[in-house]
């Protein structure tokens, strides 16, 4: 355990972010968090978990949490998110990844946040009502030892897609040898009539001007979500980058040739380790688009 905090001392040195045009932004740290996410002390032996996995969660739908602004409140079993954790706006993702036990189940309770100093307190009555608010949606994730997941809230009440969306993603026990991206179709009220697709920008103007599709991308299809009790992992895409380009946009997809852009973000990336950015494609107010994009700390970023 100290030699996990040391490391993540290190990696905290690593300032990279994502400038936002039009969607998200977001800056991407390793990890936070206790090791012991269900009711356990720190550094004490959980059963059936052998060593840690690593979750991370997007608030991705436009009308989800209205009352609040369309903020949520994460609950990991019976704790906020992160512990401390502040609210999770729309387009944004929670700034870290939270490390929890592998190996064994975890329940996701996501509500409507209470803001200020009462957010999370929903958390010890998850995933039941907390003053007769229930949550917004559930579901259990059972991740095995030394892997990672991301978490989208996803999809729209209007479009009746609202759910919580699974993705499985690198851990990068070894650096990629060179600059990527990892796309990932998390708007599946958006993509219920087309597809989405992903591509980079040559500008950091919105609409931005799109420089090429990125390999794979160009026509992603619809996700699917996660039942109470029942987790489908979707898949993203990997598309190697000849180099860091201005900005990456998302739009509609197509089968050949370049997806027409909605919503771009700009790009940067700080020298010393390999450029590898997250782009989610969420929905967007009144069936629109959006995009949430994080650059990964790579170095050292592994079990």
């Amino acid at each position: 355990m100290r030699s996990l905090v040391a490391r993540l001392a290190v990696l905290g040195a690593f300032a990279v972010a994502v400038s936002a045009c039009g969607g998200g932004n977001g800056t991407s740290l390793p990890f936070a968090g206790p090791p012991n996410n269900a009711g356990g002390n720190s550094g004490s032996l959980q059963s059936g978990s052998n060593g840690i996995a690593l979750v991370r969660f997007i608030q991705g739908s436009p009308d989800a949490s209205p009352a609040s602004g369309e903020a949520v409140d994460v609950c990991v079993d019976n704790l906020p998110y992160g512990v401390t954790a502040p609210a999770v706006a729309y387009g944004k993702q929670a700034a870290v990844a939270y490390a929890i036990p592998g190996g064994i189940g975890h329940t996701i309770a996501v509500y409507p946040s209470l803001g200020g100093a009462s957010v999370g307190a929903e958390c010890p009555t998850a995933p039941g009502p907390y003053v007769g608010t229930s949550a917004i949606k559930v579901t259990t994730i059972s991740p095995a030892v030394s892997t990672r997941q991301t978490i989208v809230l996803g999809g729209t009440v209007a479009g009746k897609t609202l759910g919580l969306y699974v993705y499985a993603e690198p851990t990068f026990p070894i650096a990629p040898g060179g600059p990527e991206t990892i796309s990932h179709n998390a708007a599946p009220t958006f993509s219920a009539a087309r597809a989405v697709g992903v591509g980079t920008c040559s500008t950091t103007v919105t609409p931005c001007v799109t420089a090429a599709v990125l390999a794979g991308a160009g026509n992603i299809g619809p996700p699917r979500g996660s039942s109470t009790t029942t987790v489908f992992g979707n898949t993203p895409v990997v598309s190697a980058l000849s180099g860091v380009p201005a900005g990456f946009y998302d739009g509609i997809g197509v089968k050949s040739g370049t997806p027409v852009p909605i919503t771009s973000i700009a790009a940067s990336a700080v020298a010393g380790q390999p450029f590898v950015v997250q782009l989610y494609a969420i929905d967007g107010p009144a069936g629109g688009l959006n995009l949430v994009g994080y650059v990964e700390s790579t170095l050292g970023y592994g079990f």
